[in-house]
């Protein structure tokens, strides 16, 4: 029988300076208004849950900072491979696609990231973890924000 085990371990904030800004898609950003939007993949902040045990999940934290959007993705018994990309399936590997209003706006290999300069409105944001071979896990999320 799996005993299920939680560990709170603290983790570096954020480490802007040496992260990637990443320009959305130019063609999608023009049909939905986003032309200016920045995605920058951020090292993991806060507290992580580690779980022993159970089956793969995700839990996705979202905050609005005045016109930008931070998310953070929680997915326990999963890595983030950029090197792997498009290779073949290996279970518990691969990367997370983003949407906007529907739109593949980004692919990230990093769990948290912000989405810079979101045009005011409200946005349906989507977060879809994918396998190496870029087929979908059973794990997305969706959530609203009201930009002002």
């Amino acid at each position: 029988m799996l005993k299920s085990a939680t560990v709170l371990v603290c983790v570096l904030f954020l480490i802007l300076n040496f992260s990637p800004t990443v320009r959305a898609n130019a063609d999608i950003a023009e049909k939905n208004d986003l032309k200016g939007l920045h995605i920058v993949p951020l090292q993991n902040t806060g507290v992580v849950r580690v779980q022993i045990g159970g089956k793969r999940e995700l839990n996705v934290y979202h905050e609005v900072r005045q016109n930008d959007l931070f998310v953070e993705c929680f997915v326990n018994h999963f890595s983030f491979n950029q090197e792997k990309a498009g290779a073949l399936h290996q279970d518990g590997e691969g990367h997370i696609r983003l949407y906007i209003n529907d739109e593949h706006v980004d692919t990230l290999y990093e769990s948290a990231f912000l989405i810079e300069d979101v045009p005011s409105g409200e946005h349906e944001i989507r977060v879809v973890v994918v396998k190496n071979d870029r087929s979908p896990y059973d794990l997305e999320e969706t959530f609203v924000v009201t930009m002002d």
